[in-house]
C-alpha cells in the first residue's frame, strides 16, 4: 500500500532575500529591484518595484481605509538573475563550503556574495 503522505523538499535558490535582482524576460525586462519575499512552494519572488498590481482593499481599521491599493505581485525566480554587489554585473554563482558553510561565489568577479 501506498502512504498518503507527501514528502516535501526544501528547495534551494540562487536569490535569497534582500538581493539586488534583474528581470531578464518579459514586459518588466532589464528593471532592477530587491528582493522583498521568496516564496519557495511556488518558486517564486517578490520584488520591488517589479510586477506591480492593482488590488481592491476593504477598510481594515482607521489607519487603513479601503481604496485601490499598488502591491507587488510575485515572479518566477527563473526570470530573475542576481547582481553581483561587489562588481555590478549579471552574476552566475557558484556553490562552495567555506569553513562548514554553503557560500554563493561570483562567477565573473570571484568574490563572495553575502
Amino acid at each position: 500500500m501506498r502512504s498518503n503522505k507527501i514528502k516535501t523538499k526544501k528547495l534551494k535558490f540562487h536569490i535569497k532575500k534582500n538581493d539586488l535582482v534583474e528581470v531578464i524576460t518579459g514586459e518588466e525586462k532589464e528593471r532592477r529591484g530587491r528582493v522583498l519575499e521568496i516564496i519557495s512552494e511556488k518558486t517564486m519572488a517578490i520584488v520591488e518595484g517589479i510586477n506591480l498590481v492593482k488590488k481592491h482593499q476593504r477598510a481594515r481599521s482607521q489607519t487603513k481605509p479601503s481604496g485601490i491599493v499598488t502591491v507587488p505581485a510575485p515572479i518566477h525566480v527563473s526570470n530573475l538573475v542576481l547582481i553581483c554587489p561587489k562588481c555590478g554585473k549579471k552574476a552566475k554563482v557558484r556553490m562552495e563550503r567555506i569553513e562548514n558553510k554553503r557560500v554563493r561565489i561570483c562567477r565573473k568577479c570571484g568574490e563572495s556574495i553575502e
